[in-house]
């Protein structure tokens, strides 16, 4: 009886515990969700970020953005979030990052910064890439998502550096098919070597050994017994590569064939100017690079909003800087906007109110409620006529 009795007061205890503690978290939720808590959690969460302190960052930055789902700076706060994961820069980091920015530019794709957040995600995928020699698949998904910033953005004010890392990416690319080319044509399998060097000359006309691909294509149709085509690629090489170190046996290999040696295009002469006797030199480091396993990009590790050695109050004025202006009607607006609302209807009068609105930023504590609070508090303030 006992033993009954005691198991009843701690079952009771425990109830009044659990009842307790429900309790307090109720009363937690409905102090985070009182006016102008959106804001305290922004300036503290971004101040967090700005002092590395990612973790504590992010967790007052989704509070805000799931307690205040209508909150005008969870856009910014959202990618404040994705910055933090690109700056902290391991590969789970980068991976998750990703994440956040594509959510960012699908959530609020018409944003001013939608496609900066889209390019991150290339740049979270250069950050993984690997040398030609090995495994190229995030270089395969930093070209595609660079080439979707373009065709969701074809105006962005960042056109030519999105430009400049597509470049970049298909030499890595184009280099990788190299590799592997001439691979091939050591253990003399041609067929192979012609396969990966066509899709060179196919796919990356601006790679930086294209010359080369031209000679070794022109090499291996030789070798196949298809001495038209083979001509083709040894002219293209004569006449638009003027100081290539390929240059001399490419025209050898067209008097072998018996076909004329064309002249040198004036403008790849006038192009390719100052660029003599590089030539060797770019393709010894360029071996010497897949040797060593070096990538040759020099790819920003800063984020879009987030910026090392930026002070807590340099990024909280920056954040606030790009958020939206909002239309606010209050009875102590300074402009009058008066207009029809609804169309006029068959035989008569259009249907028109007038309204007072006054623009104010997202961080403003102006509103409706608020000037009617100030409007009575100085009611109240008034003295009495006696």
């Amino acid at each position: 009886m006992r033993d009954k009795r005691l198991a009843l007061i701690v079952l009771l205890a425990s109830v009044a515990l659990l009842l307790g503690g429900c309790g307090r978290g109720k009363k937690v939720v409905l102090e985070e969700a009182r006016p102008g808590r959106d804001k305290e959690l922004f300036e503290q969460g971004l101040t967090e970020l700005s002092k590395n302190k990612f973790l504590v960052g992010r967790l007052l930055l989704q509070t805000l953005i799931t307690t205040y789902p209508d909150s005008p700076y969870l856009p910014i706060a959202k990618l404040a979030i994705a910055d933090s994961f690109y700056l902290e820069g391991t590969s789970e980091a980068l991976a998750q990052a990703e994440v956040e920015y594509t959510d960012f530019a699908n959530f609020f794709p018409t944003h001013p910064l939608a496609d900066d957040a889209l390019l991150q995600v290339a740049l979270a995928k250069m950050r993984r890439i690997q040398p030609p020699d090995r495994d190229q698949k995030p270089t395969r998904e930093a070209e595609r998502r660079l080439l979707a910033v373009l065709q969701r953005y074809p105006n962005t004010d960042r056109k030519d550096e999105v430009q400049q890392w597509l470049k970049a990416v298909r030499d890595i690319l184009a280099e990788h098919e190299m590799y592997v080319a001439r691979h091939y044509m050591i253990r003399e399998r041609p067929r192979g070597a012609k396969r990966r060097l066509m899709t060179i000359v196919e796919r990356y006309p601006t790679y930086s050994k294209f010359d080369e691909a031209l000679y070794r294509l022109g090499t291996v149709l030789f070798q196949e017994e298809e001495p038209e085509e083979a001509a083709k690629y040894f002219a293209w090489l004569v006449r638009e590569f003027p100081h290539s170190e390929y240059r001399h046996r490419a025209a050898e290999m067209l008097e072998r064939i018996g076909k004329p040696i064309p002249e040198v295009d004036p403008v790849e002469i006038a192009r390719t100017d100052g660029l003599a006797n590089k030539g060797l030199l770019n393709t010894m480091w360029g071996k010497m690079k897949t040797v060593l396993g070096i990538v040759d990009l020099d790819v920003p590790k800063e984020g879009v909003l987030l910026k090392r050695g930026e002070t807590a109050e340099e990024l909280i004025a920056s954040a606030t800087a790009l958020l939206p202006t909002q239309t606010v009607i209050t009875p102590q607006a300074t402009t009058v906007i008066v207009g029809p609302t609804a169309p006029a209807g068959a035989g008569g009068a259009a249907q028109g109110r007038q309204e007072l609105r006054i623009g104010v930023t997202a961080g403003s504590e102006a509103s409706a409620s608020d000037a009617k609070a100030k409007e009575k508090k100085d009611e109240k303030k008034k003295p009495e006529r006696k």
